[in-house]
């Protein structure tokens, strides 16, 4: 029983220290690596206050239509009473015009006011300017998640590529060691001398060097992804989407999908400037509300605000007309400064228009080209393998120097060199294809 009980505890130990590894691992397709970055990140997040902020002046907009109901009063003590000019025979006793004082001392007066706008070409407009601003703001922050994606997908590739680079590395680091194993059985055998065998040696140190840097390489790589996902550097990530190297592609990414960002971002623009030509426009239109005022109004010579006989109504109901006049030479300047922010929006606009249609070609272009050169490259790195092959067995059988081997392996190198460059360009242009034809999303 005393054996059994440390047993139990092992495979516990051993249980959770699996589940704790799995649990600390995220696989992740380069989708799924999108949305759980456009999940993390702080800046995604800081652009979500925008958007609501956006929404709520809307909502402040609106809310000018309201009635505006205030509590007023109005204290106003005169020490000293002025006198008022009685004609004559107005009052019994006073023939002649004379002065009396006719006021109190203490007028005060409480009330109520309501005011209603009933129409106002400025708050109509202002409402809808700040709908545009609105959905301004939610296509800045797509542009700015879709740049996220962007850098995210680039980051997501370059840790394949880092990965890729290893491997050939790798290749490279095991060739050499070949290399070296047979020099080696040579020299002892007597058929090679010392000097080539240390070349070999030293070559064999060389491509073990650039392992480990292909490996710092693709360590740092690993880093950089943590980083624009936001997630601890202590996950364990494991890209399970395959290194594609061939010329298939998703026939829809070169196919324009909707309108980009870009361009819809100049329209809005266009939009606002013109709700505000209009809005300067309409502010020479008379505006109409509505008033209402209860209030009580006390006069006396003391402050004893408790007798009720000193106390009489003074309320009213009032329809306001307001009637620009001079607005109609203020407005000038502005109006026509919105006039050449229109006409120069469209100039913009059309500018952007044809940088888009020539970034589409492009891209297009720099895909076929990276698809031609990435099949050649492949065929050649193929090709330099057999041939890795074929001069191992001659070079262990004698058939030729070192000196030999050595020009040849750097033909090798040159090949893997120049594949990985195509596949880097080959992934590239694939992501540009994509967001030039706004197909650069997080279900591509």
């Amino acid at each position: 029983m005393k054996q059994i009980i440390p047993i139990i505890l092992l495979i516990l130990t051993a249980s959770l220290c699996e589940a704790q590894q799995t649990a600390d691992t995220l696989k992740l397709s380069r989708t799924e690596a999108i949305r759980i970055g456009l999940q993390n990140r702080y800046d995604v997040k800081a652009n979500a206050y925008d958007a609501r902020i956006a929404g709520s002046q809307i909502a402040q907009a609106k809310n000018k239509w309201l009635p505006e109901i205030n509590g007023d009063g109005q204290v106003r003590y005169s020490p000293q009473l002025q006198n008022s000019v009685i004609p004559g025979g107005v009052l019994p006793g006073f023939n002649e015009p004379t002065l009396l004082p006719l006021t109190v001392k203490n007028q005060t007066v409480l009330g109520l006011s309501l005011s209603q706008p009933i129409y106002d070409a400025n708050l109509i407009n202002d409402v809808r300017i700040a709908k545009n601003r609105s959905l301004q703001q939610q296509e800045k922050n797509r542009a700015a998640e879709i740049e996220i994606m962007l850098t995210i997908s680039r980051s997501y590739l370059d840790v394949q590529l880092r990965g890729l680079q290893r491997r050939v590395a790798a290749n490279i680091a095991e060739r050499n060691s070949e290399y070296e194993k047979i020099a080696e059985g040579m020299l002892k055998a007597g058929s090679l001398i010392e000097n080539q065998y240390l070349r070999a040696k030293l070559d064999r140190e060389n491509a073990e060097q650039l392992l480990k840097q292909a490996e710092q390489s693709y360590a740092l790589s690993l880093l950089q992804l943590h980083y624009h996902l936001n997630v601890p550097e202590s996950t364990n990530l494991k890209l399970t989407d395959p290194l594609e190297l061939t010329g298939a592609s998703d026939p829809d990414a070169s196919q324009p999908s909707g309108t980009r960002s870009e361009i819809r971002l100049l329209e809005l623009a266009g939009q606002e400037y013109e709700l505000n030509l209009r809005k300067a426009r309409q502010a020479l239109l008379p505006a109409l509300s509505f008033g209402a005022n209860y209030s009580q109004q006390f006069l006396s010579d003391d402050f004893r605000y408790g007798t009720g006989r000193w106390w009489s109504p003074f309320s009213y109901l009032s329809l306001n007309l307001h009637i620009p006049i001079s607005a109609h030479y203020k407005n000038r300047a502005l109006s026509s400064e919105y006039r050449e922010r229109i006409g120069q929006n469209t100039m913009l606009l059309a500018q952007k228009k044809a940088d888009i249609d020539y970034e589409v070609q492009q891209a297009k272009i720099a895909l076929r080209n990276a698809v031609s050169n990435m099949k050649n490259a492949g065929d050649s790195y193929q090709l330099s393998k057999t041939i890795f092959q074929n001069q191992q067995q001659q070079y262990r059988l004698g058939a030729f120097e070192y000196s030999s081997l050595l020009d040849t392996e750097k033909s090798l190198n040159e090949t893997e060199r120049v594949y990985i460059q195509s596949a880097y360009d080959l992934m590239l242009a694939r992501l540009q294809l994509q967001k030039a034809t706004n197909n650069f999303n997080v279900n591509k």
